[in-house]
């Protein structure tokens, strides 16, 4: 009995030391990554089923953790300063990129971006946004532009047609008005810096994309004639047109949902927003008779002509300088961007509002569940920008102090407190200490 029980006891020993040895190490070898996203109670349930959990079920060497928060911004720049924060840091464009990468605070994703060969995964003006000093910071999560919105339904009543140069768009303006509707919903409630969308799109239909590309890379002044009649072509329609609402006033007070409703009720005959907006605007019409549709928004020159997508970056992904666990980071990164199917069911959950990463699609690669209106958008951005025809939205190529007055001081210029031309010279006065400071953003040659 003695010898018995002493071989019982040594076979259970020799069964923890091997569990101790081999087991044990194994789970404490899997690394947590961690990445936070700001919070959205429609969207954080997707995020965690349909990327988190496939990730960690694809493998066993990593765990990825997506904690979802409110004013992600705030939180994420407290916790950066103070040397911490997730291993994945999700900005909401470049120009956040640059103020965390000159500081110091992000680590450069050059030595993965050649080893995993995500440049030629990307498209090439979103993966050369990511550049800043000759490396890569900044992954794309997510690639918009602004687009005008119309109902469709009620052109084809009133036999409207979309404008291709500013008499066609003035004249459509007036016939909207006189039929006792708005000319545009839109908003800045919930977010002041919307003035900036219309800015960007009347600076690029005004004085064209060339001539911004110029202004960004610093060969035309910001104060060039070309620049203050976009401005103040804007200012007329906003002020003493009314078109955005009706007016200046409301403009203010109408947020997210309310210039939704005034959309899809007529309302409003369009709107001018961004393609983050897919999601809700099918949403808005989906229980009317009226169906939606969208167009670039118009070249406002005289003569007319191709009007251009402005490109945008909604979302970036960068790694932590005070990451323990930058590899795995890189890996969680690289297995979005090789998982194009992934991707794409992701994205036609918000109907491609949200996580649209700028990878090289195909019509082949999306499926018939895809709103015949999102897929082409998708396919004719890819063959416009493709050939060159493209402009430049302000969150994405525009340094920090100029980005904030480009919508901030907006409002002075609209209050009748300065004209246009001394709104766009303070402008340029902040444009040549950003390049005095090295603030400028990367601008991929045109």
């Amino acid at each position: 009995m003695r010898l018995k029980t002493k071989i019982r006891f040594q076979d259970k020993f020799c069964s923890l030391l091997f569990l101790t040895i081999f087991f044990i190490p194994w789970v404490q070898a899997q690394t947590k990554v961690t990445w936070w996203a700001e919070s959205n109670a429609d969207r954080d349930p997707v995020f965690q089923k349909k990327l988190v959990d496939v990730f960690n079920s694809s493998q066993n060497e990593i765990e990825l953790v997506m904690e979802f928060k409110e004013n992600l911004n705030d939180i994420l720049r407290t916790a950066m300063v103070a040397g911490e924060g997730p291993d994945i840091v999700e900005t909401p464009g470049p120009s956040y990129v640059k103020e965390y990468q000159d500081a110091g605070l992000l680590q450069s994703m050059q030595t993965y971006s050649d080893k995993y060969g995500w440049k030629d995964l990307l498209l090439p003006w979103s993966y050369n946004a990511g550049v800043f000093d000759g490396e890569f910071y900044s992954a794309p999560k997510t690639y918009e532009t602004m687009i005008l919105l119309y109902n469709k339904t009620l052109f084809q009543e009133k036999g409207w047609k979309i404008p291709t140069n500013l008499n066609e768009y003035e004249d459509l303006a007036k016939n909207v008005k006189s039929s006792g509707m708005n000319v545009f919903s839109y908003g800045s409630t919930g977010w002041q810096p919307t003035h900036e969308h219309l800015a960007g799109m009347y600076l690029n239909s005004v004085a064209g994309p060339d001539n911004v590309y110029q202004g960004l890379i610093g060969e035309k002044r910001w104060d060039s004639p070309e620049f203050v009649e976009a401005i103040e072509l804007l200012r007329k329609h906003m002020v003493d047109e009314g078109y955005w609402s009706g007016s200046l006033e409301n403009y203010y007070s109408l947020g997210w949902d309310d210039f939704h409703a005034q959309f899809a009720n007529r309302n409003a005959a369009m709107m001018t927003i961004g393609t983050w907006t897919f999601q809700a605007t099918e949403n808005g019409f989906k229980d009317i008779s009226d169906d939606w549709d969208w167009a670039p928004f118009p070249n406002l020159t005289s003569n007319g002509g191709e009007p251009s997508f402005l490109l945008a970056l909604g979302t970036t992904l960068s790694i932590n300088g005070q990451s323990k666990s930058p590899d795995s980071a890189a890996k969680v990164i690289d297995f979005i961007f090789k998982n194009k199917a992934l991707v794409l069911d992701m994205a036609n959950d918000f109907n491609f509002g949200e996580f649209v990463i700028p990878l090289k699609y195909t019509s082949a690669d999306f499926g018939d569940n895809v709103n015949p209106k999102v897929r082409r958008y998708l396919i004719e951005f890819a063959e416009a920008t493709g050939k060159g025809n493209y402009g430049y939205t302000t969150w994405t190529f525009w340094p920090s102090e100029p980005g904030v007055h480009i919508w901030k001081d907006m409002e002075v210029l609209w209050a009748g407190e300065l004209n246009a031309q001394e709104y766009m010279e303070d402008h340029e006065k902040l444009w040549s200490k950003a390049r005095r400071k090295n603030a400028t953003l990367p601008v991929g040659k045109r």
